[in-house]
């Protein structure tokens, strides 16, 4: 069974193609800059580049679908003879309501996507037009939405709902729905897996820190609560989004600066977090170099962010009554040695003890100490193979077929 993996952001599309009997990646394809006229074009097939940051003029999602689908046909460099050949397509979806979970994605679910659009602007609309051309391009092939807040769907319901009027819980579904889904499934499942666990009686704090962060509590096999809450804006301090705030703040700004609330939405949105705090930048390493050479703001941007990550750990270790295992993935999760550093710092009571040469390391593995209480251990996430594993099992269930690997 060959499966399509499909990454689409707000100016990107990123594909591969992966053999799933062996779970080899047969090719990989992506633009950049897409709605440009110096949109960057790549393509891999298995190790060998064939093309290379490609400047080339992109007009919208659509095209660069087909540009990346051509690639994987051509004669010369392709997998693929054609198309049709290829057994299922999944996205890395992100937000479909009560539709959420891996599903097959039948005209409600996209209709359930174009609900949420406005609230995910730069996420379901391309990814809803990059859905819309597979189904005219590629019809009879399976098309598969393993949406991020499906791994988070049987958290309690005391924690999901919200104390607003229930109506809005109700009829309108508001509610924490939770996302990363795809790396913590993946990530979790590793951790397992590498320390030789018992998946029914193990509970992990799982550290998602990147571009964008959550973090996720985990028990005996299942999401029990999760950071990110109705929207991607919730939860941690992110590299330029806000983080958990009070929504009173809004009337205020609105207030006082004469502005719309939308107007205060995106700026919070789009200058706030780590930039807004900082008033550096978004890249954490160069908010730690201006933090090293004496700026206050770079400074607290970091006390925040080491802040929010240990108060949603104390707050999971409590859920769970306990932990076994931080795990901690995403760019900074995975290499910034020093923020891992600064987290067991402050929870370093629980009986973490940090063993400083292996996290200094930057590979992947266990950065305790054999006797430590709790293990820390590092794992670079795979978004894609549990996207391409999803997409295999609905469609191998919807046709009656035995799961294959």
């Amino acid at each position: 069974m060959k499966i399509l993996v499909a990454n689409v952001g707000s100016t990107s599309y990123k594909s591969r193609l992966i053999d799933m009997e062996t779970e080899r990646e047969l090719a990989q394809g992506g633009v950049e800059r897409v709605g440009s006229g110096d949109a960057i074009v790549s393509y891999r097939r298995g190790g060998e580049t064939l093309v290379d940051n490609l400047v080339t003029p992109i007009r919208d999602h659509r095209e660069a679908v087909q540009r990346i689908l051509d690639c994987f046909t051509d004669a010369r460099t392709g997998v693929i003879g054609a198309v049709h050949e290829i057994d299922g397509i999944g996205f890395k979806a992100i937000q479909a309501g009560e539709k959420n979970g891996s599903v097959l994605l039948t005209r409600d679910v996209t209709d359930a996507m174009e609900q949420f659009a406005s609230l995910f602007p730069a996420h379901n609309p391309p990814y809803l037009s990059c859905i819309y051309y597979f189904q005219e391009t590629a019809p009879g092939v399976p098309l598969v939405g393993v949406f991020e807040p499906g791994f988070h769907a049987e958290i309690p319901e005391c924690a999901r709902i919200f104390g607003v009027p229930y109506e809005w819980y109700e009829s309108y579904h508001v509610k924490k729905y939770g996302f990363h889904g795809a790396s913590f499934r993946y990530v979790t499942g590793e951790v397992v897996r590498r320390l030789g666990l018992d998946p029914s009686n193990v509970r992990i704090i799982a550290c998602h820190l990147g571009g964008s962060s959550s973090i996720c509590a985990f028990r005996n096999g299942r999401s029990i609560d999760t950071s990110f809450s109705f929207t991607t804006q919730s939860g941690l301090l992110q590299t330029a989004r806000m983080g958990d705030i009070d929504p009173y703040v809004f009337l205020y700004i609105m207030e006082k600066k004469g502005i719309s609330l939308q107007e205060a939405l995106t700026e919070a949105s789009s200058k706030g977090g780590l930039l807004g705090i900082s008033g550096v930048g978004r890249d954490m390493r160069e908010i730690k170099e201006a933090a090293a050479s004496g700026d206050r703001r770079a400074r607290l941007a970091i006390d925040k962010l080491v802040y929010d990550i240990v108060r949603y750990i104390g707050s999971y270790y409590v859920l769970l009554q306990g932990v076994d295992v931080i795990a901690f993935s995403g760019g900074m999760g995975l290499n910034d040695a020093d923020l891992r550093r600064e987290v067991v710092r402050k929870i370093a009571f629980l009986g973490v003890d940090l063993d400083e040469e292996r996290n200094s390391e930057r590979s992947e593995g266990v950065k305790t100490k054999p006797g430590s209480k709790i293990t820390v251990i590092t794992v670079n996430t795979n978004e894609e193979i549990v996207v391409a594993r999803e997409t295999a099992r609905v469609i191998q269930e919807a046709s009656g077929a035995p799961e294959g690997r």
